[in-house]
């Protein structure tokens, strides 16, 4: 008896459509980052800006030092 086929079988590869995230038709916002965020609590929300910003500032630094030494 053979087995009934999947499409991941079929398929292993998703297409670039399947790939790409929703996005608002008249913005071309992602709309799956604005989901993620909503599950954050308001706490969790300004941990997460504040990561990005010491991320930020730390490669700023960095650039700095790079071209201190030149």
């Amino acid at each position: 008896m053979a087995s009934p086929a999947t499409p991941f079988l079929d398929n292993p590869f998703p297409s670039e459509d399947e790939l790409r995230p929703p996005t608002d038709p008249d913005t071309g916002i992602d709309l799956s980052l604005i989901e993620e965020n909503l599950k954050l609590t308001p706490w969790e929300r300004i941990l997460a800006n504040d990561d990005t910003v010491n991320f930020c500032d730390l490669g700023r630094a960095a650039m700095q030092r790079r071209h201190a030494a030149a």
